[in-house]
């Protein structure tokens, strides 16, 4: 029926809005508070105690110390390696702009299975690196005698985790930095150079290109530094003999929450659920701080109608980019060729066919087949953007709503409540999803549905992200007139709001779609059990057996090849309807 009723039309829209905030807010939040309360009834102790046996722990204050470490590392490397490539991308006008971007864009929604598949490749016997006698996998020459000079465990290893988060997150210091240098008045810099601030390189630095670029930069390492702590993928693949928090709680997480059984795992993923949760929200505070200040100067500079023509780039330019756009492709090329790479278990050597990809689809050496995984991911993926699309339209009209009523602060709590789960690793909402419905009611584990629920959670602030900016800039003067024009409020809505929103609302479900393809850690805690098994708890699958058969590895590269490339596919329809505008930002 359509509502005629301007006035219940809007008390309905606001019941609809509170309605799916509070019960996005409660399905994030219920089931971690769920989570929490059995597994201190398991083991006696409360949260505060916990978190004090957590700092007499030996084996967690390690774990704690490494993913310090590696995070660090990860956003410090990301930062010297990526600034460069935004500086030059952004400062010169280079032919198919938005092919470059896109590709230098591809490594942030590569599924993290497939990228630390693509970096085991790149270290393994026989790989690229090994060839030119760098070998990070077995650490022998070079490597091994780094280890044997200075003491340190496993160089290799974590030197291709550090390498393999640059790559992961290169994306991010593009995304925010480059931006705000294609839309600077070129003139600026011109003029600092006459003013006494501005007569070296060093002082236009410090008084030019630290206020403006500087917020950009630390916004992106902050987020570095988030995505690094919380790597699980990554981590479990290329150091194997180190654990960080999040591998703490995924490894004890299956025998969490039981009554009378393996109390100190249960210990172990209270205490370290809590303090990792403690870390990621001061880090969020940060990161959102920090934001607030970077959109701020990136509004002013875009504001410029002073626009000075970039000029073409140079030499040092071309190779800097050209350098970007070979790390950013050479991992995911060598899993596609390792997909059909086969070594001979007799003699060693290796030759090419399409037999892996015969077995792979047929399933015969894994609990599922490719194609029985691939209807698995594209249903869940399918079941997620159908409700986070909506869900993340609808808070994002509520938020948009109430600071248009002037209520700013209401609109933060809003956006605030919402934005949790970025505060939430992948494992800790699958482990709360596990260990709440365990407390609620385990009857809902055979509800094939759950293992999306987790995907919900982690792809709706995505789609806030991108579809509340939109809201923002659109007239509601266009609305207003839909209705004296004697439209209903929902012809009105559709013509006066949805047609200026199509492009976001593609690129916010196909993003969603990838990002659901490609989740790892909240599947690997849900979906062990073969039946409902996803192409990235496959490609786990394959990788995790005995390596006896030589077909087992380039399975799993099949696997991680469709994966890749129906991420991509779903990426580039995004870029395609971006507003290029935008430059490279989120």
């Amino acid at each position: 029926m359509i509502l005629t009723n301007t006035g219940q039309h809007k008390i309905l829209v606001k019941i609809l809005q509170w309605t799916t905030v509070c019960s996005f807010v409660i399905l994030t939040v219920l089931p971690l508070l769920y989570a929490i309360a059995r597994l201190e009834s398991v083991t006696g102790i409360n949260s505060v105690v916990a978190v004090g046996n957590f700092f007499t722990t030996q084996s967690l204050l390690e774990a704690l110390k490494f993913t310090l470490l590696e995070a660090t590392i990860s956003t410090i490397a990301t930062v010297i390696i990526g600034l460069p490539i935004a500086w030059y991308l952004g400062r010169y006008n280079w032919k198919n702009i938005k092919l470059l971007r896109a590709i230098l864009a591809v490594p942030f929604v590569t599924p993290s299975i497939v990228v630390a598949m693509g970096f085991l490749m790149l270290i393994d016997v026989g790989g690229p690196l090994t060839a030119i006698g760098i070998d990070l996998r077995l650490e022998t020459g070079i490597v091994g005698d780094l280890a044997n000079v200075t003491n340190w465990e496993n160089p290799g290893h974590f030197i291709a985790l550090i390498t393999a988060h640059v790559w992961f997150n290169i994306s991010l210091i593009m995304r925010f930095v480059e931006p705000t240098l294609s839309t600077m008045d070129r003139t600026w810099e011109e003029q600092m150079r006459f003013l006494p601030a501005g007569q070296n390189r060093l002082s236009r630095i410090r008084n030019l290109w630290l206020p403006i670029i500087g917020p950009a930069v630390l916004c992106a390492a902050t987020l570095c530094f988030i995505f690094s702590f919380t790597s699980f993928a990554l981590v479990r693949w290329l150091t194997p003999n180190q654990d960080t928090l999040e591998t703490m709680m995924a490894n004890s997480g299956g025998s969490a929450g039981i009554y009378g059984y393996r109390i100190d795992t249960s210990e172990i993923v209270l205490s370290t659920s809590i303090v990792q949760l403690i870390i990621l929200s001061l880090a969020i505070i940060i990161a959102t701080s920090i934001q607030r200040r970077h959109s701020t100067i990136h509004a002013i500079i875009a504001e410029s109608d002073a626009k000075q023509i970039s000029d073409k780039p140079n030499t040092l330019a071309k190779s800097i980019i050209s350098l970007g756009i070979c790390f950013a492709i050479i991992p995911l090329v060598l899993v596609a060729i390792a997909s059909f790479r086969i070594r001979n278990t007799t003699t060693g050597e290796f030759s090419y066919s399409t037999e892996a990809w015969s077995e792979a689809w047929s399933g015969d050496y894994s609990t599922t087949a490719i194609p029985d995984a691939l209807s698995n991911s594209i249903i869940y993926c399918l079941i997620t953007v159908a409700f986070a699309l909506p869900i993340g339209w609808i808070i994002s009209s509520c938020i948009n709503r109430l600071e248009q009523e002037k209520k700013a602060t209401t609109a933060k709590v809003v956006e605030f409540a919402t934005m949790i789960p970025l505060a939430l690793s992948a494992v800790m909402i699958g482990l709360g999803i596990l260990l709440g419905l365990l407390k609620w009611s385990p009857g809902l584990f055979g509800w094939a549905i759950i293992p999306a629920i987790p995907h919900i959670i982690i792809t709706t602030p995505f789609v806030i992200r991108i579809i509340l900016p939109a809201l923002r800039s659109i007239d509601f003067s266009y609305y207003e007139q839909a209705i004296m024009l004697g439209m209903s409020p929902l012809r009105a809505w559709w013509h006066g709001k949805v047609a200026f929103l199509r492009a976001p609302l593609v690129v916010a479900g196909a993003l969603t779609m990838a990002f659901s393809l490609g989740e790892f850690g909240a599947s690997w805690i849900l979906v062990r059990s073969g039946s409902w098994d996803t192409l990235s708890v496959l490609i786990d699958q394959l990788m995790s057996q005995p390596k006896f058969n030589p077909l087992i590895q380039p399975m799993a590269m099949a696997a991680a090849t469709v994966l890749m490339l129906l991420t991509f596919i779903l990426f580039f329809i995004a870029e395609r309807f971006r507003d290029n505008g935008e430059g490279s930002g989120f």
